[in-house]
């Protein structure tokens, strides 16, 4: 822009040009916060996404688990269990925490062999394969908001913890 356009006319429109360029610089503020929460949301910062898909293994390498790290409440997130034990022998997992209570369990796959309730948390038997693995996999939703605390253990070296918070 050049001098003469950076002065206030008072003809045939009145203007106040210190006041455009503070409106002109607080929508190019506004522009880059957009684009930013649109890169936010495609990494996976408000659920489903790279930033948003996480997984933790026990210390000996027995559990483990894959998750949503952020996700939305109403949603559905999906857990995913993997647990090595003796081939052709079940094993015993335990799912406990804020998340399983806070949350309903919508699908449940395979169907345990045996399945009670322990305390506050859940006692599954699981089959395993000619490996020794058994694979679970479930389907969350809560109305929860906040953080949501997961535990998920097949003997007491075996023993995973993980948290996911719920944006509204």
């Amino acid at each position: 822009m050049d001098e003469e356009e950076l002065v206030s006319r008072r003809h045939p429109v009145e203007e106040d040009m210190r006041m455009q360029q503070r409106v002109w610089r607080f929508e190019r503020v506004g522009w880059y916060a957009l684009v930013l929460v649109v890169l936010l949301a495609l990494a996976g910062v408000f659920g489903n996404g790279p930033l948003s898909d996480a997984q933790v293994t026990s210390e000996d390498g027995r559990v483990h688990v894959e998750y949503q790290r952020l996700s939305r409440t109403g949603t559905t997130d999906n857990l995913r269990i993997t647990v090595r034990g003796t081939a052709g022998e079940p094993v015993m997992l335990l799912l406990g925490g804020t998340l399983l209570r806070e949350a309903s369990i919508e699908t449940l796959q395979p169907e345990p062999q045996v399945s009670r309730s322990h305390g506050r948390s859940l006692l599954l038997q699981l089959g395993t394969s000619k490996e020794g693995i058994a694979t679970l996999y479930l389907t969350l939703r809560s109305e929860y908001v906040g953080t949501l605390d997961g535990v998920v253990s097949a003997g007491p070296d075996s023993t995973v913890h993980f948290s996911t918070f719920l944006y509204p």
